[in-house]
Order: C-alpha cells, then sequence, then structure tokens
C-alpha cells in the first residue's frame, strides 16, 4: 500500500495545523525597516574590487578631461578663405530625373 492510499494519514494530516510563527522570527528575519533618507545617509553598497576601481578611474579622467578643456585659452576663430564674390548663377540647369528602375540606364 502506497502513503497516499492510506486512509488514517490522509485524516491526520487534515487535522494537523502548523503553530504559527513567533513576531521575533520576523524581526531577525527582515530586519528593522528603515526609510529611503535614511539609506541615503547610513547605507551601503557592495560593489567589487574591479568594478570599483574602473569607476574611480572613469571618474579621474573625465574630471581631468573636462578641467583640461575649461582651463584652455580660447582658440582664435577660424577665418574663412571662401568668399562668395567671383559667384555666379548657373546659365543653363539640366534635370535628370532618375527612377528606381531605370538607375543603370
Amino acid at each position: 500500500m502506497e502513503h497516499h492510499d492510506d486512509p488514517q494519514l490522509r485524516k491526520l494530516l487534515h487535522e494537523w495545523r502548523v503553530p504559527d510563527a513567533p513576531a521575533s522570527l520576523d524581526a531577525r528575519g527582515l530586519g528593522p525597516s528603515h526609510s529611503w533618507w535614511r539609506f541615503l545617509l547610513t547605507g551601503q553598497i557592495r560593489v567589487p574590487v574591479p568594478v570599483g576601481l574602473a569607476v574611480l578611474a572613469a571618474l579621474i579622467s573625465m574630471t581631468a578631461f573636462l578641467a583640461r578643456d575649461r582651463w584652455r585659452p580660447p582658440a582664435e576663430p577660424v577665418r574663412s578663405a571662401f568668399n562668395l564674390k567671383d559667384f555666379q548663377p548657373v546659365q543653363q540647369v539640366e534635370v535628370r530625373v532618375i527612377r528606381r528602375n531605370h538607375a543603370n540606364e
């Protein structure tokens, strides 16, 4: 006879009630609840050392790059060698319409 066919065991399992967990168990398992601002002031985030070093190196290099550009004297404006003094309009306009089917002609 298998265990799920035993009527006495089935009756005993239906009568059995699990006792409630004590309140102290919730406090130990979940820990005290804190607000988000308290976490910002006293919280910790665990980061692997290589990730922390990479972030630190990126922040240092970005700061150096931005500081270098900020203290650099402004460059002189580039003067254009192009002028429109000799510009002449086109005498005759030739328009060619290219269609997708006849693009190779």
